[in-house]
């Protein structure tokens, strides 16, 4: 669902995720898994906040709507479309013929002004988080959450967070080894589980623009299964180890080898949480050099153990 002013990252990030999954899945002479369809109240092109332009269809009949699922995207012009009587009925109307209605960002008004986020945990960017809470106070608002989930209802908070919903879709309707593996293609390389915190500290390398940064951080999360070294790192980027750490720390906050830890654990918690492989085999799998090096990580940065984690994951 798109409206005038939409951010177009919230719709092609989904987007992209299905299209890879389709080919993933695909089989001769069988049609997508996954088809998308951008909507809007009145059909026709509308306008992005980028000043690119959509091509949407416009809102079906209620009666005849048999979407699996309907995210709803966000941006600049989400506060127009969130006081769209034509939009409001029409999504209360196909709300109980949907198998699962969700939000990207700020989507989340959308939902909340037709009331489909009452009495639900949700989350959405959280810069809106005190004007979405005084707005809407019966919505259980979590702006730690990146992903928040309340029986069929799905909000993510941030634009690339409909990334990490898409993926937990395609996890939930195909497995985990597809989501992780499109999530590899697209450099998230992992996952995110939906009870986790917006500022994942093993994916602020998004925030640098640095080319070389980025390649190296690109790097790093292709290489965390096989091992990867500061040195290694510095040595792609064609950098000294000394440069690479400065380079780190002025625009990420921490050197290098933190933040190589910091994706080691992220991947472990993911695997710990959505798999039953052993724990030998989750840490060779994130790049430590056994069970041990992994636990000690766990106990130094997150205070419990890879254990532990996984109970806790189990019992929610």
């Amino acid at each position: 669902m798109v409206f005038g002013d939409v951010l177009l990252l919230d719709v092609t990030g989904p987007a992209d995720v299905f299209s890879r999954a389709n080919h993933h899945l695909r089989r001769p002479d069988e049609p997508d898994r996954y088809r998308v369809t951008a909507l809007s109240s009145f059909g026709g092109e509308i306008v992005s906040s980028s000043s690119l332009r959509l091509q949407t269809s416009s809102l079906p009949p209620p009666e005849i709507c048999a979407f699996d699922t309907l995210i709803v995207a966000g941006g600049p012009g989400v506060m127009s479309a969130s006081h769209d009587l034509q939009l409001r009925n029409w999504l209360l109307a196909v709300a109980p013929r949907t198998q699962r209605i969700g939000s990207v960002c700020t989507g989340a008004y959308v939902l909340a002004e037709a009331g489909l986020l009452d009495g639900k945990a949700a989350t959405t960017h959280w810069a809106h988080a005190e004007r979405f809470a005084a707005r809407y106070p019966s919505v259980r608002l979590n702006t730690d959450a990146l992903i928040a989930r309340s029986e069929k209802i799905f909000t993510s908070g941030g634009a690339t967070a409909g990334i990490d919903l898409a993926l937990s879709l395609v996890d939930e309707d195909f497995g985990r080894d597809l989501a992780l593996a499109i999530a590899r293609e697209l450099v998230v390389f992992r996952v995110r589980a939906p009870g986790q915190g917006q500022q994942s500290a093993a994916l602020i390398a998004y925030g640098g623009s640095a080319d070389r940064l980025s390649r190296a951080t690109a790097y790093i999360l292709d290489r965390l299964e096989s091992g990867v070294t500061v040195e290694q790192v510095a040595d792609h980027v064609c950098l000294s180890v000394r440069q690479l750490s400065r380079s780190f720390k002025e625009v990420f906050g921490l050197p290098p080898q933190r933040y190589i830890r910091a994706a080691q654990i992220d991947l472990a918690r993911e695997l710990l949480s959505g798999t039953q492989q052993s724990l030998d085999k989750v840490a060779l799998r994130c790049g430590f050099s056994g069970r041990q090096q992994m636990t000690r990580a766990f106990e130094r940065q997150l205070g419990t153990t890879p254990m532990a984690f996984r109970n806790a994951a189990d019992a929610e």
